[in-house]
């Protein structure tokens, strides 16, 4: 069995949790989106022609919107890796979610831009049917690595505008429980189309410059939640398998 642990509040969209019966959940796109997610950064990472491919994506080569060369990039390595059209977890039922206000924190000009009303979930929730056998380990893998370069990156940013912050970064730096896990940043974490798509592009500055010029976008989304009450950025989560 496969258990979602909230390390952070989790929003799943600027108008709730969907509900069915009355009964709010986590929709099973959020965690497919989440480890897609963290598998496109590690695919670039160790795959040179492929990172050479998003490159070109980015430079020239893509016409598009932010929102639409992050769908093509992920296409892209679904094509790369067929294997993962397979994840296609059900949707998580939550024990109900409470309603307060966050910070929508501008990383690029270092200041907290406003504040928005979001349902959130704290908690355990369980995860029937999350993962294939066959892609457990490699998943385990690129989720590990994108979570900490997602960390490193937003820390540096965020704990400039919110010392506070700094906690929670140094908790999701620190050694993991026992058990098998995947860590994930999930939900409605930032409002921008991308989410955490480009992040691997931190490191070619080539690339980092056209996100900029053609996409005005870059590696770490510009704007994300931040909860002042629990003094944690959004959408940080462990799926455990437990049994």
């Amino acid at each position: 069995m496969f258990v979602l642990e909230t390390l952070a509040p989790l929003a799943a969209g600027p108008e709730g949790f969907p509900r069915r019966g009355g009964a709010a959940y986590l929709p099973g796109a959020a965690l497919r989106e989440a480890l897609l997610t963290a598998a496109l950064s590690y695919a670039i990472e160790r795959d040179e022609a492929f990172a050479a491919e998003m490159r070109r994506f980015t430079q020239h080569a893509f016409k598009g919107s932010a929102g639409e060369l992050a769908a093509a990039m992920l296409e892209a390595l679904l094509a790369r890796q067929p294997e993962l059209e397979a994840l296609a977890p059900a949707d998580l039922p939550l024990a109900e979610p409470a309603r307060r206000r966050v910070l929508v924190v501008d990383t690029a000009a270092g200041r907290v831009e406003g504040e928005l009303e979001l349902e959130l979930f704290e908690g355990r929730a369980e995860a029937p049917d999350v993962l294939q056998p066959e892609l457990e380990t490699w998943l385990a893998a690129a989720a590990r690595r994108y979570r900490a370069a997602l960390a490193s990156a937003e820390a540096a940013e965020l704990t400039r505008i919110l010392p506070e912050s700094a906690p929670l970064y140094r908790s999701l730096e620190a050694r993991e429980g026992e058990g098998t896990f995947w860590p994930l940043r999930v939900g409605y974490w930032t409002p921008e189309p991308e989410g955490g798509r480009f992040l691997a592009f931190a490191r070619s500055a080539a690339a980092d410059r056209a996100l900029e010029r053609r996409f005005r976008a870059r590696p770490l989304p510009r704007r994300i939640f931040y909860d002042p009450e629990t003094r944690r950025s959004l959408g940080w989560a462990n799926l455990r398998k437990e049994g």
